[in-house]
């Protein structure tokens, strides 16, 4: 008769004859009771059968509520411009669209995504703001190689992925069967379009281009020791076009430069004077700032068809430069521009006036303007809906299968009451 072997404790060690059977010990000895299930044939079509239904039923709700959502894309990149570089195009709405109506730029083969292209940044650039410790030398950016200054001056802000930022503009109009022509207003606000992750806690922060640099000998304004060259896409105040109409064509206002003189000192000690451009605003921080425009390369006066708008988020604190700088991981993306909050009827013919100031031909690319109302799940992706589908109709199968050859051909199970008393008995 053979001797039973004695149960070892934790630390190895025999454990004594009298030690009391607790969940403990069992654990330790790996004798829990355990319930292993059979998978057995009806348990299996069942669960194949069940999950099926529930992931086609999914599918059908994911698709309807993507088919819900009114999307209108139009690629402009071969649509001819005129001489101020406009062009214009017209989408007709077929259903009602309610608001928040939202307008994005899409962007095809343009490869954010490149390695050296996102290395090109200054993160505390961006974030210093009026910083008396502040990067305005080209050895404290050496992440923004390849473009660091402009000239003599250093770019601010520097780096590629800034330089490169998207800079066509958009004017919409909409012509209703009940209201006229009327322009649509957009929001693109930094709140509005861009990740709360990034308008907050001063990621992005203005440094004041009518203050003076720190550390300056010649105590000149950061404006014309650096190149402030954002100024001039985004500055505090623009110059909008009200009254949009064959008899009014669209044509864009942009903020004016001007020459102010830049004095240096050489290594010599002898004094250098050139002239450097800036952007024609003033009164940055004041709440009231003002800029001076032009048009087809004149003096303008922003009036009559015309309206001064002040922004806020100017400079780096824009919410398409603040879009941008959120690079995409693929080539082919779409980036939010802007959101109307004003419902668009059926039947409506929304007019597309846009600048084309952003070159995609040289690298092969492509753009285009999205209009789309949004969902509970979001924009439209039909992705989603057809995926549960595809893996419900799979299942479906798989069970119809397994239910076919079990009538065909059932499979006999063993009894399991032995093994059942055997473990029991234990």
């Amino acid at each position: 008769m053979a001797t039973p072997v004695r149960p070892f404790a934790v630390d190895g060690s025999p454990a004594p004859e009298n030690e009391p059977e607790t969940q403990w010990n069992r654990f330790t000895r790996q004798r829990l009771r355990a319930w292993q299930p059979i998978l057995a044939p009806r348990r299996i079509i069942s669960c194949y059968i069940s999950s099926g239904v529930v992931f086609f039923s999914v599918g059908i709700v994911l698709l309807l509520t993507s088919q819900s959502v009114e999307e209108y894309v139009v690629d402009y990149t071969d649509l001819p411009t005129d001489r101020h570089g406009v062009g214009t195009f017209d989408i007709k709405v077929d259903r009602d669209m309610e608001p928040p109506i939202w307008v994005y730029y899409q962007l095809d083969g343009f490869h954010q995504n490149h390695r050296r292209y996102v290395k090109s940044r200054s993160n505390k650039q961006f974030s210093e703001g009026d910083d008396p410790n502040s990067q305005t030398s080209e050895k404290d950016i050496p992440s923004c190689e390849p473009w660091v200054k402009t000239g003599d001056q250093v770019n601010f802000p520097c780096g590629v992925v800034a330089r490169s930022v998207f800079n066509d503009t958009y004017a919409l109009s909409v012509r209703s069967p009940d209201q006229g022509v009327l322009r649509l207003a957009v929001d693109s606000k930094a709140a509005t379009i861009a990740w709360g992750a990034d308008t907050q806690g001063g990621k992005f922060s203005n440094k004041n281009p009518e203050a003076r640099a720190a550390g300056d000998g010649e105590n000149h304004q950061n404006q014309v020791l650096l190149n402030m060259w954002l100024l001039r896409r985004f500055p505090p105040v623009v110059c909008e076009q009200d009254i949009i109409s064959k008899q009014k064509p669209f044509v864009p206002v942009y903020v004016g430069t001007k020459s102010v003189m830049l004095q240096k000192a050489d290594p010599a000690s002898n004094k250098t004077e050139r002239q450097v451009q800036i952007t024609d605003c003033s009164g940055y921080s004041s709440g009231k700032p003002r800029c001076n425009f032009v048009r087809d390369g004149q003096p303008f006066t922003c009036a009559g068809d015309y309206r001064e708008v002040r922004v806020n988020d100017w400079g780096i604190e824009n919410g398409h430069f603040i879009v941008w700088m959120r690079v995409a991981g693929l080539p082919n993306f779409m980036k939010l521009w802007g959101r109307i909050d004003v419902p668009i009827k059926a039947g409506s013919i929304v007019s597309v006036h846009y600048v084309s100031n952003f070159p995609v031909k040289p690298f092969d690319g492509r753009k285009a303007i999205v209009l789309s109302t949004a969902s509970a799940l979001g924009g439209r992706n039909d992705f989603l809906g057809f995926s549960y589908l595809a893996v419900g109709g799979c299942c479906l199968l798989f069970g119809l299968a397994f239910l076919w050859r079990q009538i065909k051909k059932p499979r006999q199970l063993g009894d399991v009451s032995i093994l059942c008393r055997e473990y029991a008995a234990k």
